[in-house]
């Protein structure tokens, strides 16, 4: 990656020109970048999720004006100080809430809101086992998830990430997945816990159905791709009675309806509490190489922005 001037062209149409505060980074950045999820596009501009102010608004946009702030978590080219969106990908953004806590949440908070309350609705009393409760989504699913009255059994990838997965609600930490495997054993009398939410992905979930760490009638929800792409034997999900999920937010948040929506009620998540107290790792804009090496290099947990 390299840093380079472009001009913003003038909104038309339904476009709207956006000053950005703050960028999420995600691991699909990393995943892109290396050319595991797209095809190597020369020139192309990093990430998918920011948020800042409308600077300018082509002549068919109604629902926003300049000075609005706002934030998105679907369009690419998100490395950017300033750039042109569509504005049926945006959402207003309230004052109480500031660039850098909406631009760590917009991604990572919708999935989490997607796997542990659209999709299985956590319960009190629940055990769950998040399997990279030190990461970006997984320590706001195990925050959530302890917010909801469940048992959060972490794991982490070092030693060194035990703190972290213990900040962010886990009652029981292990270190990897051998570790875990054996710690739910232990831990639910060989019965396996209610729900497992990995960010491994590859043959994660195989694993968990064969050792029994999900019980019978359990679920797996594969959020990430860490490892690779999550993949799950249809005989191994049979044989253990259990449901194996990998949702993605653009499959649920398809309109501009949707995406407010969504955002509506992760923000409310935010304000409740169920998050915790967000408190991202900053990084200029600059410095995005830096952070993708960091991350390829396990050198850094939780949640990290870019700041233009």
């Amino acid at each position: 990656m390299q840093a380079e001037h472009r001009e913003v062209p003038v909104p038309s149409g339904e476009q709207v020109e956006i000053a950005q505060a703050a960028i999420g980074f995600n691991f699909f950045d990393v995943l892109q970048r290396r050319g595991l999820i797209s095809e190597n596009e020369p020139g192309r501009v990093m990430g998918i999720e920011g948020a800042g102010r409308v600077t300018a608004v082509g002549p068919r946009v109604t629902d926003f004006a300049v000075g609005d702030r706002v934030g998105y978590l679907k369009s690419q080219g998100a490395y950017a100080g300033a750039r042109l969106i569509e504005s049926d990908l945006l959402f207003p953004l309230p004052d109480d809430v500031s660039f850098e806590v909406a631009a760590a949440l917009t991604v990572k908070g919708s999935t989490a809101w997607l796997c542990a309350v659209r999709l299985v609705e956590l319960e009190p009393g629940q055990t769950v086992l998040v399997t990279t409760a030190a990461g970006g989504v997984g320590s706001l699913i195990a925050r959530l998830a302890a917010h909801r009255g469940a048992r959060v059994i972490g794991s982490v990838g070092s030693d060194a990430k035990r703190k972290v997965a213990r900040e962010n609600g886990a009652a029981d930490v292990t270190v990897g997945l051998n570790d875990a495997i054996d710690q739910v054993a232990w831990l639910t009398n060989g019965n396996g816990v209610d729900i497992v939410f990995d960010g491994i992905g590859a043959d994660t979930a195989n694993r968990l159905l064969e050792s029994g760490t999900v019980r019978k009638d359990g679920t797996i929800v594969s959020f990430g791709a860490g490892a690779g792409f999550p993949r799950a034997d249809p005989d191994a999900i049979a044989r253990r009675g259990a449901a194996v999920l990998a949702p993605q937010v653009p499959n649920y948040v398809q309109t501009a309806s949707d995406l407010r929506g969504c955002m509506a009620k992760v923000l409310a998540l935010y304000r409740a509490g169920a998050f915790g107290e967000i408190s991202p790792t900053v990084y200029p804009l600059s410095e995005a190489p830096l952070l993708h090496d960091q991350v390829e290099r396990r050198a850094v947990s939780g949640i990290s922005v870019l700041v233009a």
